[in-house]
């Protein structure tokens, strides 16, 4: 009896745990869904490299400003190339157009490859 007793103390114990890490991991979820919706910033994706070493110079000055990659969600849906100068590229057309200019872009986020959906959101792709 007391076998049996010990037996079902040890089976609560475990349904108790794996209730406990579920609870943590729904926690976790939602707190990383609420970071990353304010960032715009979605995910990663794969895609082809980029290389608009063909391009020369630019006039900067048609270009539409932004202040910072966040604010980029404002342009249409696509697949864009931000270069080491903060120049936007829309890289669905083949003649890859500069259509934009972004004032601060961090070391990280130089002459990468990002998408935008439907929604505004950005994505960095991986190549």
């Amino acid at each position: 009896m007391k076998i049996i007793k010990k037996f079902n103390k040890n089976i609560h114990a475990e349904h108790f745990n794996f209730a406990l890490i579920v609870i943590f991991l729904s926690i976790f979820i939602t707190l990383f869904a609420f970071i990353s919706e304010e960032n715009k910033i979605t995910g990663f994706a794969t895609g082809t490299t980029f290389e608009n070493s063909n391009y020369g110079t630019i006039a900067q000055s048609n270009l539409r400003e932004f202040n910072d990659v966040k604010s980029l969600g404002s342009l249409a849906a696509g697949n864009y190339y931000i270069d080491s100068d903060g120049i936007v590229y829309w890289t669905d057309d083949e003649s890859n157009p500069a259509i934009a200019k972004v004032k601060f872009v961090d070391e990280i986020q130089k002459n990468r490859k990002i998408y935008i959906d439907n929604n505004g959101n950005i994505g960095y792709l991986l190549s």
